[in-house]
């Protein structure tokens, strides 16, 4: 099956296309990306060939579904859960939206931290997740089931701690740079003779 996704980072939707003979294709379409036009497998998980776009569905917003690296106790995620069923089937209402973090290196707590919510409307909303301790890497899956049971989801990966030592770069730098600036400010004005520890006298 001929698989859709934004393979390259671009702004356009790419198609994946496989041969027998083993060989990959990708091919850029003048489609513009969206996540909900993503179709990554035969089944789309759970919810079989229900389409998404323009229909219904969840997804993360683009400025959080980048691939970064946390740090802190914890971070957002912003997600959006689309709805567009005319009259007179209403909207699916409730949301049931469970977050999950997966992050299998987790050596000092959970490899499985989850947050569920019900919401009620459908567009913009966050949820707070906590970091772990550890420098690993996680996934982020983003469920949600409406009355009906249907399932959407989206997911993005992230690292944790990963960068730790860019911090300890400047912790070792800024007072070698405060000494030196001290030095060259607090230096002698007038060129002084060095001291001398030789006994002769004369």
């Amino acid at each position: 099956m001929v698989l859709a996704d934004n393979v390259d980072g671009g702004d356009d939707l790419n198609l994946i296309v496989t041969t027998m003979n083993g060989n990959v294709f990708c091919f850029s379409t003048p489609s513009p990306h969206h996540p909900l036009k993503e179709w990554r497998s035969s089944n789309q998980g759970r919810n079989n060939a229900a389409y998404r776009y323009n229909r219904e569905g969840i997804y993360v917003k683009h400025g959080f579904r980048t691939f970064r690296d946390e740090e802190g106790k914890h971070f957002w995620v912003e997600f959006e859960i689309v709805d567009k069923y005319r009259v007179p089937y209403g909207n699916q209402a409730p949301y049931n939206v469970t977050v999950t973090l997966l992050v299998p290196g987790n050596s000092q707590g959970d490899r499985r931290i989850v947050v569920s919510e019900i919401y009620h409307q459908p567009g913009k909303l966050r949820m707070k997740l906590p970091t772990v301790r550890v420098r690993t890497t996680g996934t982020v899956l983003v469920e949600m089931v409406d009355k009906n049971g249907f399932d959407f989801s989206d997911e993005f990966s992230l690292t944790f701690h990963m960068h730790y030592y860019k911090l300890l770069k400047w912790l070792v730098l800024l007072p070698m740079l405060r000494m030196f600036g001290v030095l060259v400010i607090l230096r002698p004005q007038e060129a002084a003779p060095l001291p001398s520890f030789s006994r002769n006298i004369d």
